[in-house]
């Protein structure tokens, strides 16, 4: 294969992919309303809306292993646009939906979409990457991408929340709009294993060879996958991620009572969860920084932002005065606590590019998402049955729900940096601020 025509395609994924990552992470428009269009439009409860968004992540857990198995054999980029036509079926249902069992079936639509993405997307830039030697860049990119995701959302919350005033239903049909006009943005991209050297799948036929290098393959993948850092970084995975289920569900409850109780009006709704969305962007553009600056020591400080947010927007509100001071330090609480999550998982991601090696990145990344998947879902129900215990009162759910997850989440935490510090270090001891400078 001609090496001028594989550094200029792969090149071009490269710079491209912030972009389709962006449009590609999620639906941009509607998640902003999602909650305020099931309950004001389609007659939910908070508790109903709650549980369709837990029943999302239990659906993407339970389906992760067959539809991995189904797609494995499908190359990135067209896995990923298959996956781009589910998000689009979720949007459809949603729309024309009347009965519950019509929304439970478009989150499972939703759940199939993330499974894809989730694991070929990351796949298509690792794969690109590699291919021309740039993949101590993996982090730059991703989180670049990841962050302009969240700076778009947050523009696309404003202009949410101000079309929701007028009809809700245009927020739904501008989102097809975007997910139809990426499809067509996708076809700019080339799949990297058409760029595959001879030489790779020689030595890829010569493992396959003997029944010998098939056994030792075999139990390669058995002490990867059952090793230390994979075990402890799954545990950490479900209870990190299931202690931040909650962030913008909860979020959305507390200005959606602001609201309903003529605290603010609805545009402001729009701007302040647009502020959310734009913390989300910064943790993910800039999470290099912490990497820089404290290592792996950096999930211990997410791991306090965020046990410190959960019980002290729930003290606050409970306790103290409703005014513009608390609303201020509420809203500060909530948006230092949305800043974790992205960055977590760019450092996991990452983590797992530089520890595994590359024939095992795909099973790394599935089982990875299914950890979170797990954690979510279950988190999720746990608080949505908080929710339906304590009248819709997030600040009991949340001083009960700190209460249940603290403890098996430092647990996990102290298991995971032992077994991370020594997979980490003796392959990646220091990252050079040239793999990780802001370009976007």
């Amino acid at each position: 294969m001609n090496e001028e025509r594989k550094n200029y395609y792969m090149n071009r994924n490269i710079k491209l992919y912030p972009f389709y990552l962006a449009f590609t992470w999620d639906i941009v428009f509607v998640w902003t309303i999602i909650i305020l269009f099931y309950t004001n439009v389609k007659g939910l409860t908070y508790s109903q809306a709650i549980f369709l968004d837990s029943l999302l992540y239990i659906s993407a857990f339970i389906l992760s292993v067959p539809v991995s198995k189904l797609i494995s054999k499908v190359k990135p980029l067209l896995a990923s646009q298959i996956a781009n036509l589910f998000a689009i079926v979720f949007l459809l249902l949603v729309i024309f939906g009347t009965h519950y069992i019509t929304f439970m079936i478009a989150e499972v639509c939703f759940s199939v979409f993330m499974i894809i993405s989730n694991i070929k997307n990351s796949l298509l830039l690792s794969d690109s990457l590699r291919l021309v030697k740039r993949d101590k860049e993996y982090n730059r990119i991703y989180g670049g991408g990841l962050g302009m995701y969240y700076f778009i959302d947050a523009i696309c919350c404003i202009f949410a929340t101000t079309i929701y005033q007028f009809n809700p239903y245009i927020c739904f049909i501008v989102a097809i709009v975007v997910m139809v006009l990426i499809e067509f943005l996708s076809l700019l991209l080339k799949e990297p294993s058409k760029f595959q050297e001879s030489n790779i799948d020689i030595a890829k036929k010569e493992i396959d060879s003997t029944k010998q290098n098939s056994k030792s393959k075999r139990k390669h993948k058995k002490k990867t996958f059952l090793s230390a850092f994979i075990i402890s970084m799954l545990a950490y995975c479900i209870f990190f991620r299931g202690m931040t289920s909650i962030d913008s569900s909860v979020l959305k409850i507390y200005l959606q009572e602001l609201t309903d109780n003529s605290v603010i009006p609805l545009w402001l709704f729009g701007i302040l969860y647009a502020g959310y969305r734009l913390s989300n962007s910064l943790a993910s553009k800039f999470q290099f920084k912490y990497e820089l600056k404290f290592g792996v020591r950096s999930l211990i400080l997410f791991a306090i932002i965020g046990i410190i947010s959960i019980v002290g927007t729930g003290l606050i509100y409970l306790f103290a005065p409703l005014n513009v001071v608390t609303i201020i330090i509420t809203l500060l609480l909530f948006y230092i606590f949305s800043s974790i999550r992205p960055a977590n998982h760019v450092f996991i991601m990452n983590y797992l590019q530089v520890c595994l090696t590359s024939k095992d990145l795909d099973k790394g990344y599935t089982v990875k998402n299914m950890a979170e998947y797990l954690g979510y879902g279950l988190c999720s129900s746990l608080y949505s049955i908080l929710l339906g215990v304590f009248n819709d009162n997030f600040a009991y759910s949340n001083l009960v729900y700190a209460g249940i997850i603290i403890l098996p989440l430092i647990i996990s935490l102290i298991f995971f940096i032992r077994a991370l510090v020594k997979k980490y270090a003796s392959k990646y001891t220091v990252i050079k601020k040239e793999y990780v400078e802001d370009e976007f």
